[in-house]
């Protein structure tokens, strides 16, 4: 018998949910458990069976609720050919649960894509659409997207990146202080909690405020969260001379001694009167009443690198702009298609987070700048039209409202901002004065100069 796989056992149990000989009028839909397992089930009644006709005589569901006996066996043989990949040999029914919509009206539920395929004998496999419910212990927040805010609300940018040491945090210092030159009050936030350090770059250590972001969320579990928020966020000298002010909420506070047991317990659900506050909402919450209290006119959120949830939570729930970090190799590009087909899988993920996404080449090269502009633009074209964009139909008119665009298209989230490499950003001290080996605004200006405009065009249309 055949080895069935991950992806293989996805593709079989989705072709036997839409088997033809299965009833329309309740869908099949699959629940798949941390390790991969699937499990058909069906919001409808378990139908009759001889081993349990006794058992249900007293309390018999309506007879137009209960699923078709010969639909039922249809499933469970298809769950006996899925061998390892089945979590059990029943189906569940609303006869499982005490309340059913526990499960059949989870918020996770996702119309998923099954890619097309070739199988063994070279015959195409279609793409399959199925619902479903994915147990994951990690990773859920990718598929939560949320983007309901006040016309009023600061605009917030997100900066992440798949790898480190591509000159992110720097970046978001840098573009922090424009926009101080600016005149306006930037709000900064180092939610890269497992790997702090933007307060380094932006406070001197008498500086940094009394509490960190890690402390709201510790407080928060005893619910004294609102207690530290007095002394949680401090005023960076790099806005000094400028007219504007860049307030910074470390990841952690000045003298932290304990920072790696509050890490520990940061991510914890919260219990509430109506089911466990996830950390994502926790968050949500507390970039919510820091913005109440400090009245920024931007908020700059530095994620934490990779495919974390904290990336996750930051990209498809906070972000109004995610600029999404890359040079141009291969790692990152493999990095970033993985990244996006798992949203092209789930449409209206994609729906909700596509638009939000900007590409930014980092560390362009001081030389055969055309030559490297023109490689990453086509990559950065290939992985958004591929994954991404809608598919115009070339022998029909575009549609009104497709997102989709040309190679070329400046307006493109593909069409990537520069950030110019310098030798004089290569472990710098943003605080210091030129005379004492720092970087005046001229050189800031030569690096960051057409970013930070970019930037500011499209959050305030300057």
């Amino acid at each position: 018998m055949h080895t069935l796989r991950f992806n293989q056992a996805l593709r079989q149990a989705a072709e036997a949910s839409q088997d033809a000989r299965l009833p329309t009028r309740w869908p099949v839909l699959l629940v798949r458990d941390v390790y991969g397992r699937l499990r058909f089930a069906v919001d409808a009644y378990r139908p009759h069976t001889p081993d349990d006709e006794e058992e249900r005589a007293e309390a018999a569901p309506p007879a137009d609720e209960v699923y078709p006996l010969e639909a039922y066996v249809l499933l469970k043989e298809a769950t006996a050919q899925l061998q390892h990949y089945a979590t059990a040999d029943e189906v569940l029914f609303r006869d499982n649960f005490f309340n059913p919509a526990t499960l059949f009206q989870n918020p996770d539920w996702h119309d998923t894509l099954v890619p097309a395929c070739e199988d063994p004998d070279g015959n195409i496999r279609p793409e399959l659409t199925v619902r479903l419910l994915d147990r994951q212990i990690i990773g859920q927040d990718w598929l939560h997207t949320t983007h309901e805010r006040a016309p009023s609300a600061p605009p917030r940018v997100v900066f992440y990146g798949l790898k480190g040491g591509v000159g992110r945090s720097t970046a978001l210092a840098m573009l922090s202080y424009s926009f101080a030159r600016a005149g306006k009050k930037v709000l900064l936030l180092d939610f890269d909690l497992e790997s702090p350090g933007l307060s380094g770059l932006l406070l001197p250590v008498d500086r940094v405020a009394g509490f960190g972001l890690v402390d709201w969320f510790i407080e928060d579990g005893v619910q004294h969260g609102d207690s530290v928020l007095d002394d949680l966020v401090a005023d960076s000298p790099l806005a000094e001379n400028t007219t504007g002010r860049i307030r910074v909420a470390a990841a952690m506070g000045q003298g932290e001694l304990a920072y790696l047991a509050k890490l520990a317990r940061v991510y914890a659900d919260l219990p509430t009167p109506t089911g466990p506050e996830r950390f994502a909402q926790r968050m949500q919450r507390l970039v919510q009443a820091l913005e109440a209290r400090e009245r920024p006119d931007i908020v700059l959120i530095d994620s934490r690198a990779g495919l974390h949830d904290l990336a996750a939570i930051s990209i498809a729930t906070l972000a109004d702009l995610a600029l999404l970090f890359a040079t141009n190799n291969e790692q990152n590009w493999q990095g970033y298609r993985q990244l996006f087909a798992h949203w092209q899988q789930r449409p209206a993920v994609l729906r909700g987070v596509r638009e939000r996404l900007w590409m930014v080449r980092a560390m362009f090269p001081e030389t055969d700048q055309k030559e490297h502009f023109d490689s990453f633009l086509e990559r950065s074209y290939d992985l958004f039209s591929e994954n991404l964009y809608d598919e115009i139909d070339p022998a029909q008119a575009e549609p009104e409202n497709a997102f989709a665009y040309a190679l070329d298209s400046e307006g493109a989230p593909h069409f990537p901002l520069i950030v110019r490499w310098s030798a004089r950003f290569m472990e710098f001290d943003p605080m210091a004065s030129d005379a004492r080996g720092g970087v005046g605004d001229a050189d800031i200006d030569l690096a960051f100069g057409p970013f930070a405009k970019r930037v500011s065009s499209i959050l305030f249309g300057d």
